[in-house]
C-alpha cells in the first residue's frame, strides 16, 4: 500500500499511483536529454529542458496537493501559441511535418522521444483522472501535458530548421554607410540656387542613376545648424533630409524613423542654399534601415519588397539589427545601407558585412 494523498491508503496499481510513475520517470528522461544535449553542444536546449523540468515537477506538486494547475509561458510561448506553432511548423521553423527518421540526427530523435513519453504520460493521467461516469476531473493537468507535447515538437523543429539554414550558403551583403543628406524637388533646388540651375555630379552612387552632388546645403533647426548637408540626385517630387538621431539632437528636432518617401509625422526645417532659404514643413527623417536587392536576388533569397528581416552584422563589435526594409528594384545593386550612428555602434569599417538571418 501507499499513500495517494494525506489519510489515503491505495495499492501500488492504483491509476495515480501508476500516473505518478509515469511523470517520474518522465523527469529522469530529461535529465538524461540534458547530459545528452550538453555532449551535442546543444546549451540552449539545455536550457528549455530545465524549464520543461520544472514544469513537470510543479504537476506532481499541484495533483499531489489537489491544487488547480496554472500556466501561462513554457518555452517562452503561451498555450495558444504553442498550438499555433506545432500546427505550423512550415511557416515557423521552414521545415514540413515529416514522419520521423535517423537523418534528422540524434538531437532531434530524442526530443522526439521526449514528446511521445509525453503523450504516453498524458494517457496515463486520462485514466487516472476520468471518473466511472466518464468525466475528467483534472481537465487542467490533461490539457498542460497536452501542450507540452507540442512544445517538445516546436524543439525538434526548430532544431530541424537551425541544421537546414547551416547547410545553406550565408546570405552575406555588403554595407553601405549613408552620412547625412538631402534629396530636393525641383522647385526647392530652384529656391535655393537660381532659376533652372543644374546640379553638378561629384560621383555616381553605388545604386544605378543616383549620384551625389557637388553642391551643398545647411539645414537650420530650433537649437542648431548643420552644414555642407550634400545634396543627392535626381530630383525628386518632394524634398527629403535624411540625418541621423545625433544630428536631430544637434539640430533640436525629434528623431522620426520613416522608410524613404514616407513624411506623415516627420518634422521641418529651414534649408539655406547660395541663392535663398526654404522653409520644409515636413520630410526630415532617420532613414529606416535597408537593403537594396535587384529582382534576381531577391528570389534567391525568398524576400519580397516591403519585407522586414534580421541581418547579424560580422564586425569587431557584432550585432543583429531587426527591422531591416527589404527594397526591390530591377536596376538595383545589393547593398545594406546604414546611418553613421548605426554604423558607428558596430564599429563597421571596409570589411564589414552583414548576414541575412530571416524575415
Amino acid at each position: 500500500m501507499t499513500h495517494l494523498h494525506q489519510g489515503a491508503l491505495v495499492t501500488k496499481t492504483h491509476p495515480v499511483i501508476a500516473y505518478r510513475g509515469q511523470l517520474d520517470l518522465f523527469q529522469c528522461e530529461l535529465v538524461e536529454a540534458q547530459v545528452l544535449f550538453i555532449q551535442e553542444g546543444e546549451e540552449g536546449l539545455v536550457a528549455r529542458l530545465e524549464e520543461i523540468a520544472t514544469f513537470a515537477r510543479e504537476l506532481m506538486v499541484h495533483e499531489v496537493k489537489e491544487t488547480p494547475f496554472q500556466w501561462e509561458i513554457l518555452i517562452g510561448h503561451t498555450p495558444e501559441e504553442l498550438r499555433e506553432r506545432s500546427h505550423h511548423p512550415k511557416k515557423y521553423f521552414g521545415v514540413e511535418h515529416t514522419p520521423l527518421s535517423y537523418t534528422h540526427g540524434l538531437v532531434v530523435a530524442k526530443l522526439q522521444h521526449l514528446r511521445a513519453k509525453s503523450r504516453e504520460v498524458e494517457l496515463y493521467a486520462n485514466r487516472a483522472f476520468t471518473n466511472e461516469s466518464g468525466e475528467c476531473t483534472r481537465t487542467d493537468l490533461i490539457q498542460a501535458l497536452n501542450r507540452l507535447s507540442s512544445a517538445f515538437y516546436i524543439l525538434a523543429c526548430e532544431v530541424r530548421g537551425r541544421k537546414n539554414d547551416e547547410k545553406k550558403p550565408e546570405k552575406r551583403i555588403s554595407i553601405g554607410i549613408s552620412n547625412r543628406h538631402i534629396h530636393l524637388s525641383e522647385d526647392d533646388l530652384f529656391a535655393l540656387f537660381g532659376e533652372n540651375y543644374v546640379l553638378t555630379v561629384q560621383k555616381e552612387l553605388s545604386q544605378p542613376g543616383q549620384f551625389a552632388a557637388q553642391e551643398t546645403v545647411t539645414l537650420v533647426g530650433p537649437k542648431g545648424s548643420l552644414e555642407k548637408v550634400r545634396i543627392l540626385g535626381p530630383m525628386r517630387k518632394s524634398t527629403q533630409a535624411e540625418i541621423s538621431a545625433t544630428d536631430c539632437y544637434k539640430l533640436g528636432i525629434k528623431p522620426v524613423i520613416r522608410d524613404s518617401g514616407q513624411h506623415d509625422g516627420t518634422p521641418g526645417l529651414e534649408i539655406v542654399g547660395p541663392q535663398g532659404r526654404v522653409t520644409l514643413e515636413s520630410g526630415v527623417m532617420v532613414a529606416s534601415r535597408h537593403i537594396h536587392l535587384n529582382l534576381q536576388e531577391a528570389a534567391e533569397w525568398t524576400v519580397n519588397d516591403g519585407d522586414r528581416v534580421r541581418v547579424q552584422i560580422q564586425s569587431k563589435r557584432p550585432m543583429i539589427l531587426e527591422d531591416v526594409l527589404i527594397r526591390v528594384n530591377e536596376h538595383y545593386h545589393k547593398e545594406m545601407h546604414l546611418d553613421l550612428d548605426e554604423a558607428n555602434a558596430a564599429l563597421i569599417d571596409g570589411q564589414t558585412h552583414g548576414v541575412l538571418m530571416g524575415v
